[in-house]
């Protein structure tokens, strides 16, 4: 934890730093001991600093106050009169607690006046006065009370964050975000079953001294420090907006609300509009990582203003997980929606992968015991196919519940949450072929229809053709294929939307931020981070357009040999029939065309002819 103590020099800084480096166990410093010689004799001429001397003296503080936060944590007494010298200070530091010492003018002159051997000047006291900015953030303290007072007011403050839900992710966010050093408050209705959520999370975590829990939802509010910092974890839909009717009455403007849930993107819009016109900032974050993610590090995916993100940067970005360079999974995505809609594609391609594995499966089974596969999945895991999917998915077949695969005791119906269908119906509005996506949620319909497919299959008369044993190889490439695809759908899907819904989107970053901490994590992943520093279409990548090309005649034989098996490989046929489509120059719509200009008048463009222009025919 590093507390910078500030205020104008008289204030007690000193004072109060040392108290709490004494209460606390933490190294204190001042920050005048860090001042260049030449800075100290102007102050001692009586000459005020301009920013111009406080720049190199700000920028070695925000060193010195890195290094401290890599160890064990500081305090240090500076007057950071100006917000642009605290953002200096903060600019190499995710988690500080600031704490202003206020006092009159009358009250910190005649303490100066009772000083002996400092050289700061009483005479320049004025001046600093005159250049306060005091912030909006942070615990304000009065300077009138006694010391001890004082410190118990700091270490008894307000809580650096709020957290509404201690569903499962919201309790493991809250541990990992109390895990960081952060003060925190968290808040749970009491009603029904949920009336000793908020105890019995407590009680568990009794080592946290740094959590504070309420079921009253307005004591919750006011145990924030402002501008307040919350984020809601809880169900999706109309729970949020009845929980955001709720709170906005009980918020100030320029207080954050950082959503955390699978909420649909036009419902962010939405609601981020509503919210602005009350000065209420709304942040969209998609977090992807289930409950490990949430409570060790996940992805993140914020969207709604640059300026509110930077007010919770600090949260969000030292609760995540963190990529092969050391650096957070979490970055600003783009305006409103954007958080939400690229967590909700994240899903869609989750969906695609998933299925994708199964279908693997499927094919596997004709030839290969559980440990078999547990083998196969595992040799591919340690090859460019690596991603968190394909590892647990192999540690599935080992798992046995006494002499039986837990695998054949769990029923074959696939249950989802509807971020899928939210993709695949985003795809339709926009105007974009994510077949594979569509595919899966389609398969994962079909599986529910159990006591159906039984009886059905039942009534089939099967004519299997004498089928060889699957290619391994052939399988991997076709894998390597489909996923490929699957990639491309789904960030040429976002394109399209950030197309239609002017989002600026950077998505080397994107990929990023989902190469650790996320379900889609993946060595294809860290590729792509690389690729898309130098297109915007994977498809036309050399790297990529030569697997492509290399693994398609693989993924035809898998697909031969579902068919001639009765195994469904519906994401599988998705992926190939795309890369037919793509790659045809010339397709049989224009038949379609003739159709629709035929029954309905709609016109079509002639080949030999301005392809701006529109035609017509009278067909009978």
């Amino acid at each position: 934890m590093i507390y910078i103590i500030m205020g104008v020099s008289g204030s007690g800084k000193t004072t109060i730093g040392k108290a709490l480096a004494k209460a606390t166990r933490l190294p204190f410093y001042d920050a005048d001991d860090f001042h260049p010689t030449t800075n100290i004799e102007k102050m001692s001429n009586g000459q005020p600093l301009n920013d111009n001397d406080r720049q190199p003296w700000l920028i070695r503080l925000a060193t010195e106050l890195y290094n401290w936060e890599q160890t064990e944590g500081a305090i240090l007494a500076c007057s950071a009169l100006k917000e642009n010298y605290r953002q200096i200070l903060r600019s190499k530091v995710k988690n500080i607690t600031w704490i202003y010492l206020s006092g009159s003018f009358d009250l910190i002159y005649n303490r100066i006046q009772q000083r002996k051997g400092h050289y700061m000047k009483k005479e320049m006291l004025q001046s600093q006065f005159d250049a306060l900015e005091v912030p909006d953030y942070g615990l304000k303290i009065n300077i009138s009370k006694s010391v001890g007072k004082i410190i118990h007011n700091i270490l008894e403050s307000k809580s650096d964050f709020g957290v509404i839900g201690l569903g499962v992710m919201g309790s493991n966010l809250s541990l990992n975000i109390a895990d960081k050093g952060f003060k925190l408050s968290v808040y749970n209705r009491s009603e029904g079953n949920e009336k000793e959520v908020v105890s019995q999370f407590l009680s568990k975590n009794s080592n946290y001294k740094n959590i504070q829990g309420f079921t009253h939802l307005a004591t919750f509010v006011e145990s924030l420090q402002t501008p307040r910092r919350l984020l809601l974890m809880v169900k999706a839909g109309e729970v949020i907006d009845l929980v955001l009717k709720q709170l906005t009455p009980l918020l100030s403007p320029n207080d954050i609300i950082v959503d955390g849930g699978n909420s649909h993107y036009l419902d962010t819009k939405r609601r981020a509009e509503q919210l602005a016109k009350i000065n209420i900032n709304f942040i969209g974050t998609g977090i992807s990582g289930g409950e490990k993610g949430a409570r060790f590090g996940a992805s993140i995916m914020p969207g709604g203003t640059p300026e509110s993100y930077q007010k919770v940067a600090d949260i969000l970005e030292s609760i995540a997980a963190k990529d092969k360079n050391g650096q957070p999974c979490c970055a600003f995505i783009g305006k409103d929606g954007a958080g939400h809609f690229i967590k909700m594609i994240h899903n869609g391609i989750e969906y695609a992968e998933m299925q994708l594995l199964a279908e693997c499966y499927a094919l596997l089974k004709l030839n290969y015991s559980y440990d078999e596969i547990y083998a196969i999945f595992k040799s591919w895991d340690e090859t460019d196919l690596s991603s968190f999917l394909l590892e647990i998915t192999a540690n599935i077949f080992q798992k046995k519940e006494g002499h039986q695969y837990l695998l054949d005791l769990i029923l074959d119906k696939a249950g989802n949450k509807g971020t899928g269908s939210w993709s695949s119906q985003a795809a339709m509005q926009v105007g974009f072929p994510a077949t594979m996506i569509n595919d899966a949620v389609y398969a994962r319909y079909i599986s529910s229809f159990k006591e159906q497919r039984q009886f059905l299959e039942n009534q089939l008369i099967i004519n299997k053709k004498p089928y060889s044993k699957i290619d391994i190889l052939s399988l991997k490439k076709a894998y390597q294929f489909a996923r490929i695809i699957n990639h491309i759908q789904g960030f040429a899907l976002i394109q399209q939307a950030a197309d239609e819904y002017d989002w600026n989107l950077n998505f080397s970053e994107i990929s990023r931020i989902w190469t650790n901490g996320c379900i889609i994590s993946s060595a294809l992943m860290e590729q792509l981070v690389d690729y898309f520093k130098t297109t915007s279409n994977l498809m036309e990548h050399p790297i990529i357009w030569k697997q492509l090309n290399e693994s398609a005649t693989s993924t035809q034989e898998i697909l031969t040999l579902g068919l001639q098996n009765q195994i469904a490989t519906p994401v599988f046929s998705s992926a190939y029939q795309y890369w037919l489509g793509m790659t045809t120059g010339t397709l049989s719509a224009n038949l379609i065309q003739a159709q629709r200009d035929y029954f309905g008048a709609h016109t079509y463009q002639r080949t030999d002819k301005d392809w701006s222009k529109s035609f017509h025919t009278k067909w009978d």
